[in-house]
């Protein structure tokens, strides 16, 4: 059992395991549920992708490294087609009238 990947994101992690699981690869999601504050620092318990066959773990971190940069690859700020206001790139709603980044 190797660890494969650690971050904040958990839609990241799931979305990496579901790929994963596409290919036949047994993994899992450790640390889903952060401490308690003041128990231990969040970094340290970060949810953490895990592969469990030692065997399978180049092929899951290739599937990874393709996936990788799209997950942190930050997005660009937009304008809002609909109400005109400026968001940051990482949401597709816009706040302030409910219009998608994708019309």
């Amino acid at each position: 059992m190797k660890k494969l990947y650690t971050t904040q994101n958990k839609v990241a992690l799931y979305v990496l395991k579901s790929m994963l699981d596409e290919k036949g690869i047994e993994s899992f999601i450790k640390n889903e549920q952060p401490p308690l504050a003041g128990e231990i620092p969040p970094a340290i318990a970060w949810p953490e992708l895990w592969v469990m066959d030692d065997e399978r773990f180049s092929e899951a971190a290739a599937i990874f490294a393709d996936e990788k940069l799209e997950f942190e690859k930050p997005k660009s700020s937009w304008t809002c087609a609909h109400c005109g206001e400026v968001l940051e790139g990482q949401f597709d709603v816009c706040w302030k009238c409910g219009a998608s980044r994708i019309l």
